[in-house]
């Protein structure tokens, strides 16, 4: 019998598979299968979700049969089976499970979109479908190009770039750089959890257009939210497809009142990805963040990509920890630079920008930032921005310390975890996408200065 560890690509969800199944009385049933899912050498497990039919039938009739496509040279495979049972927990349901609710999440179809059992089934006999017309041959058919492996040489590169960084800036940068010369994946994502509750912020990315720092996703939502909420690795191919078949069920449901229509959640990074990796980032049982890495390619993401970035990703977020307690650590400790003043001891104005007027606008309900009417960022990086420029309006403050603001009551920041680096991070780079002409720029160990190149009016709202 051919091993079935030789069809891991077929078992990627890239081409449907094909289900016969057969009652007691003698009647088949034919149904497609989104996905079939490898278990272990002499099983796999089919999802049970709307087969209601077949699954009438295995329970009559054990036996049942599943023809599948290698995505790569197309070539079709016949699996016999006998049904052995229905789990409803344990690691191959909840695999399962979390692929399947975060391509219903896109559609706003997560709680919906159910997987109610995985059946499993002992393979007996696993055979080529011969003669197939219509199929090329294999030597035709092209195969996708081959990912960079996890070579040694490149996993002590990645290790060397992480201890080497001296900030949890460049740490960030150099982590996403390293995953794309050392191992091809272009287009790559951190998001660090948020001080809000269950909820992500983009911080740092690759090969997308700059404009997405800052942007949120909450737990449950799509790939990462599904990997934040579960704390495990979800690994997705062949998306688009799955993406229609969603869709699909999701005209279905609101047709039949199920779902209003503004629940779909926008995908982030690429426009139509095909893969989808999304790694959890924990330490010390602690949700830091989750690694997102997505491609263009249907069969990009092998299951030992996942397995190595899972290992990666451990290290990732413990070094993201130890990178902010040393930050804290090594806080200089000086007060910063004084506001001006006159020879009687009187404030002088604080100096302004040169350039064209902006203005920055404030709202207390929403604790949030505008520039000139557009959304700026909010949160915490708010409150520290209309601080910055609240005390350089009215002291001339130009210099800033991090200790300074984790004295500043006004900013609620928590008393263990504050993540007050991350957020600082998260500041400078949306100031440098979306308003350049105010700049948070570091000027020595936990201090920054304040930088205008325009005339800033600082407006505040209720």
């Amino acid at each position: 019998m051919i091993p079935l560890e030789s069809l891991t690509p077929c078992f990627q969800g890239l081409l449907p598979a094909w289900l016969l199944t057969c009652s007691k009385d003698g009647i088949p049933n034919v149904a497609m299968l989104s996905h079939v899912d490898y278990v272990d050498s002499s099983h796999i497990a089919l999802s049970f979700q709307f087969f209601n039919k077949s699954k009438r039938n295995v329970t009559e009739n054990p036996r049942a049969l599943v023809r599948l496509y290698d995505p790569d040279t197309l070539q079709m495979y016949a699996l016999r089976l006998r049904f052995v049972r229905t789990e409803t927990a344990g690691a191959t349901f909840e695999r399962m499970r979390l692929r399947i609710e975060a391509i219903a999440s896109y559609s706003g179809l997560k709680g919906v979109f159910k997987l109610l059992g995985a059946d499993i089934y002992e393979v007996l006999e696993v055979a080529p479908v011969e003669h197939e017309v219509g199929r090329p041959t294999a030597a035709s058919t092209p195969r996708p190009a081959a990912g960079v492996p996890f070579t040694m040489k490149a996993l002590q590169e990645f290790s060397a770039r992480i201890h080497g960084a001296a900030t949890l800036d460049a740490l960030l940068d150099a982590v996403l750089e390293t995953l794309e010369q050392n191992f091809g994946f272009r287009h790559s994502m951190i998001l660090l959890a948020s001080e809000r509750p269950e909820r992500l912020e983009l911080i740092a990315s690759r090969g997308y257009p700059p404009g997405g720092v800052g942007s949120e996703v909450g737990f449950g939502e799509g790939i990462i939210g599904m990997v934040a909420e579960a704390r495990k690795p979800v690994r997705i191919s062949g998306m688009l497809r799955q993406m229609l078949y969603a869709y699909a069920v999701a005209q279905r449901a609101q047709e039949r009142g199920l779902r209003p229509d503004d629940c779909r959640i926008p995908l982030p990074g690429l426009p139509h990805p095909e893969s989808q990796l999304g790694i959890p980032l924990i330490a010390h049982d602690d949700l830091v963040g989750v690694l997102c890495i997505e491609s263009q390619q249907p069969y990009r993401f092998h299951e030992e990509d996942r397995a190595y970035l899972e290992v990666l990703g451990g290290f990732l977020a413990i070094a993201i920890q130890n990178t902010l307690l040393r930050e804290r650590a090594e806080e200089s400790e000086d007060a910063p630079t004084a506001p001006s003043r006159t020879e009687d001891g009187k404030r002088l104005p604080a100096p302004s920008g040169s350039g064209p007027n902006l203005e920055i606008t404030w709202y207390e309900a929403d604790e949030c930032v505008l520039a000139d009417g557009e959304y700026l960022v909010r949160g915490l990086p708010a409150k520290i921005l209309r601080k910055v420029l609240r005390e350089h309006r009215d002291e001339g403050r130009e210099e800033f310390t991090n200790r300074l603001l984790r004295l500043d009551k006004s900013l609620q920041l928590p008393v263990v975890k504050d993540n007050l680096e991350s957020r600082l991070i998260l500041l400078r780079r949306r100031l440098e996408e979306r308003c350049p002409a105010i700049r948070i720029a570091s000027c020595g160990r936990g201090r920054f200065r304040l930088e205008l190149e325009a005339n800033v009016t600082l407006v505040e709202r209720p």
